[in-house]
């Protein structure tokens, strides 16, 4: 094994924990926490959400490591990508949009980390209706979901 395939080979094992991670807490956590009460449902969720934000955080950063590394191999240069130059192939923007929606995954996912989803907590432990918090939360979760996808779908374009 190369450099150059380890280096993807835990691209990829961080992408599968992340967009995994995501997968499995959408569509088996979230449904089957429907039937407890909602305090252990919160509690639930703050425990869960805890752990996951450390797992996905840093699999995140391994995630942009590897794929800066990657770039480079081929032969993206950060004058390239200023000047726009490195955007002229099929290629380039292929992944100048799994760039973007990166980006913006890694935004809604810290505002749903560090700021949504403990706003919804305080309100819960304080007695005060979260259920806007949390939906809002919710909200912001499945629209990271679904970015995942999209750069699930883009990196799959990539190796075409």
């Amino acid at each position: 094994m190369t450099g150059y395939e380890l280096i993807v080979y835990i691209h990829i094992l961080a992408a599968m924990v992340w967009v995994g991670g995501i997968l499995f807490l959408s569509l088996v956590v979230v449904p089957a926490s429907r039937r407890y009460p909602e305090d252990v449902r919160a509690r639930l969720f703050t425990d869960v959400g805890r752990r996951f934000r450390n797992v996905g955080w840093t699999a995140l950063g391994i995630l942009v490591v590897t794929g800066a590394i990657q770039m480079a191999a081929r032969g993206a240069t950060l004058a390239s990508v200023l000047d726009g130059t490195f955007f002229d192939s099929r290629w380039g923007r292929v992944m100048g949009a799994k760039l973007l929606a990166v980006f913006v995954m890694m935004l809604l996912t810290a505002l749903h980390d560090f700021v949504a989803g403990p706003a919804a907590e305080r309100a819960a432990r304080s007695g005060a209706d979260a259920t806007t918090l949390r939906r809002r939360s919710g909200h912001l979760a499945r629209l990271t979901a679904l970015l995942a996808l999209v750069v699930v779908f883009l990196a799959v374009q990539l190796v075409r």
